[in-house]
């Protein structure tokens, strides 16, 4: 299905970001409006505004990614979920996409893990977020703890095909050969899972089927870890080798990942794949490979944000925001309607 793009970086104005980057201690800025970076930013903002508003009414589907996040607020986690709050309001999402490492360092102990309030609960307070979180780690911690889906290893979700979408979930920890070595220094607990032959052989075989039944305009594959990256993990090779061609077999429109604390947007020239990274929910400035193969790269932003995702039967639109709600990427994706 033929496929263009058009692409818009947004320059915008506002404060050095330098004066608030990894603020660990720092858990809320003041709105940029009330303490006042001028009138021309204000205005910009406000046109941000308007534009979201106009993209509302213009596609049925909206939605936001996330990822790389839970700590306990600090790093700006508070100051990113704020905005997207604010967006999230704007478009009317349905649902937050979180791509991965959802609590630092370790995860969740158990059903009363603080954490789940600390990092959860108590910083994604906006009513446009009190929706559907589509994680891609099914803990079963979490699922009992509130009433939203979270999706384990391959799954689609279902509610988007009368607009002709699917979404499928897969789970890339067992690919990456560095958490198997024996030199890791992090301790995994892999009790209770199959082996890792047998988890790669299952979720590739199910990915694999799933896609080819699925007769969606739109096909989204979720992982944790980087395909291309231009970030501070750069591209992950266990996933170019066993996942890619996959994407490629069956036409995937979006891989959308987190990992790499950056947002990214880069397009696979042989296929058409386009890998969205949006891992920047708190801790970030880990920088960006400038000497790495930029073939395909169409931006790369160094620092915290998120992204918005709006789609309909034949058009998608995707932008990033920065951590203070600024609109610093768009890009629109058009599709034939035959």
């Amino acid at each position: 299905m033929e496929q263009s793009w058009n692409y818009e970086k947004i320059q915008t104005s506002g404060p050095d970001r330098s004066e608030w980057k990894d603020v660990g201690k720092v858990r809320e800025m003041v709105n940029p409006l009330v303490v006042g970076f001028g009138l021309g930013f204000a205005i910009a903002w406000l046109l941000s505004l308007q534009r979201l508003q106009q993209r509302q009414f213009h596609f049925p589907l909206h939605f936001l990614v996330v990822g790389d996040w839970g700590r306990n607020g600090f790093y700006n986690q508070s100051v990113v979920a704020s905005q997207m709050g604010q967006v999230g309001t704007m478009l009317g999402i349905s649902f937050v996409i979180s791509t991965g490492d959802n609590f630092y360092n370790t995860g969740l102990a158990g059903v009363d893990d603080i954490q789940f309030t600390t990092s959860f609960t108590n910083i994604y307070t906006s009513p446009s977020l009190q929706t559907r979180w589509l994680i891609i780690y099914g803990t079963p911690y979490v699922r009992k703890l509130r009433n939203r889906v979270i999706l384990d290893s391959v799954k689609s979700v279902t509610e988007g095909c009368k607009m002709h979408v699917d979404f499928f979930f897969i789970d890339t920890t067992p690919f990456v050969d560095d958490y198997w070595a024996a030199s890791q220094t992090h301790t995994f607990d892999w009790r209770g899972l199959a082996s890792r032959e047998e988890q790669l052989r299952n979720q590739l075989q199910s990915l694999n089927d799933k896609l080819e039944t699925s007769t969606a305009n739109w096909k989204v594959v979720v992982g944790h870890h980087t395909i291309r990256s231009m970030g501070y993990h750069g591209d992950t090779p266990e996933l170019v080798k066993n996942l890619l061609p996959i994407l490629k077999k069956h036409r995937v429109d979006l891989y959308v990942n987190g990992h790499d604390h950056t947002l990214q947007h880069i397009k696979d020239q042989d296929s058409g794949v386009h890998f969205v990274t949006s891992g920047g929910g708190s801790k970030a400035w880990d920088g960006v490979r400038s000497s790495e193969n930029t073939e395909g790269v169409l931006f790369a932003y160094d620092g915290q944000g998120f992204a918005a995702i709006s789609m309909g039967p034949h058009e998608l639109l995707l932008s990033f925001h920065d951590g203070l709600g600024n609109t610093i990427y768009t890009a629109h994706l058009h599709k034939s309607r035959h």
